[in-house]
């Protein structure tokens, strides 16, 4: 599967794990590595990691979310890792049956782009939705 997630409520712990596999995947030389966020938090991310604070861009909801991504790989075609941080944030959309279509349309724009994405979801993992539960780690 090219699109997982890291699940769990707030606070516990997802951006860091994000940032450790950032870290261990930067030291390949030929990652080319996308991190997006919702305003720049105080994270130390790798210095070759591509640094995207979403707020900068017109990209409100789901659907111009994977524009924003189908772009963003257009233009660079060797994007090998997007991570998406703060999604409820950034799409303004937190209802289940849209999560769901925005995984799977997630889904055909990783194997498109012959890339993978893991999305950070703020969700009790006990009450995740049947649809999204086989993207959760």
């Amino acid at each position: 599967m090219n699109v997982d997630a890291i699940v769990g409520e707030k606070g516990s712990g997802k951006t860091p794990r994000m940032l450790e596999e950032m870290a261990r995947e930067a030291v390949d030389q030929n990652a080319n590595i996308i991190f997006i966020e919702y305003g720049f938090g105080d994270h130390l991310v790798p210095h070759a990691v591509r640094r995207i604070d979403i707020k900068e861009y017109p990209v409100r909801g789901f659907g111009q979310l994977i524009a924003f991504l189908a772009g963003m790989n257009a233009k660079d075609y060797d994007i090998t890792h997007i991570y998406i941080d703060c999604i409820f944030q950034i799409s303004g959309e937190s209802g289940p049956a849209e999560l769901a279509v925005f995984m799977k349309n997630l889904e055909i724009l990783a194997r498109q782009a012959d890339c993978k994405i893991t999305v950070a979801l703020s969700y009790d993992p006990t009450e995740l939705p049947e649809e999204i539960r086989p993207y959760a780690r």
